[in-house]
This record gives C-alpha cells, structure tokens and sequence, in this order.
C-alpha cells in the first residue's frame, strides 16, 4: 500500500487497524492512566529538586531539604494531575499515557473535549479513579466518568486534532 496524503489507513499499525475506532478496554486505559500517574510524579520529582536546589544556592551554609507538609503535597498532586489531564483531552484528545497505548477521549459525536468538560473529567478521573473499573462490566467499556459526562475513550492512532479546524485523520466510528 502506497502512502497519499488521505490515505490514513497506512498510518495505523496493521496489527492496530481492526481496532481503531472501537473503544479501548480497561487494561488499555488502566496501562495509560499508569503512564500517566508516572508521569504526573515525575514531574512533581522534578519541581521538588528544582525547589531544593534553589534553596541549596540561597541558603548554601544552613541548607536542607524542603519538607512540605501533607497538604500542599495532596493539592499540588490534585492541581497538577488534574491539569495535565485536563489541557491533553482538550488540546488533542490524548494524554501521554493514552498516546503511547494509541488511545482518545471524545465526546460520543467524535469531537473533542470543550475545557471545563475535559478538567470536569480530569477531576472525575483524579479524585475517583476506581471509577474506571466500571469499563469492566460495561458493554461500551464506558468507566464511570464516561457515562456522567457522556464521552467515550476509542483506540485511535491517527493524529488528527481537529480543535484548529484541520483535518488530521480519520474520525472515530
């Protein structure tokens, strides 16, 4: 097969293609959200030592490691994950974890999230995250977020963002 610039079909993995388009099971999204968490920790790792290391240079003499309290350790974890999640669905549709596991988040149209839908979802997701366990005995394998705010997580590998208004891909079934 011959690449053409709407040819999307030979963008998709060959192993991917009879799924792209259906929605993603429990163990696609519980992998991404794991990535995700991975990530979100990361990032919080970073900003502490980055935190340490500006009190080291300012306070070289009497220098020691910042201890945060258990407060601002949960809403700095709240405010981050629930932003990152929030600005991937609405910007692409797609967190880290769910671009590495070729997953997207839609509304059921197929459009992408509008943002305080996406930080309403990311909050679901965060604060209640055994709420995606419910995929596991849905038909649609729609987690509980899913069915409150009507979206819906596909397998999607095409690259398409359409929030511009450029088509990028094929949309979901």
């Amino acid at each position: 097969m011959t690449d053409h610039p709407g040819d999307h079909a030979s963008l998709i993995p060959a192993e991917a293609r009879e799924h792209q388009g259906h929605p993603a099971g429990v163990v696609s999204r519980s992998i991404a959200a794991g990535l995700d968490l991975l990530t979100v920790l990361g990032g919080l790792g970073a900003a502490y030592l980055g935190w340490s290391a500006v009190r080291f240079v300012l306070h070289t003499k009497h220098f020691s490691f910042p201890r945060p309290s258990g407060a601002l350790l949960l809403s700095a974890y709240l405010v981050v994950a629930i932003g990152f999640l929030a600005i991937a669905w609405w910007v692409n549709g797609r967190s880290y974890g769910q671009h590495v596991m070729g997953l997207r988040v839609t509304t059921l149209r197929g459009e992408l999230l509008s943002l305080p839908r996406a930080v309403l979802r990311a909050a679901l997701c965060v604060c209640f995250p055994v709420g995606l366990l419910w995929a596991v005995v849905s038909r649609e394998h729609a987690a509980v977020h899913d069915l409150l705010l009507r979206t819906i997580v596909r397998y999607d590998w095409t690259t398409r963002t359409s929030r511009d208004g450029v088509d990028r891909g094929p949309p979901a079934p």
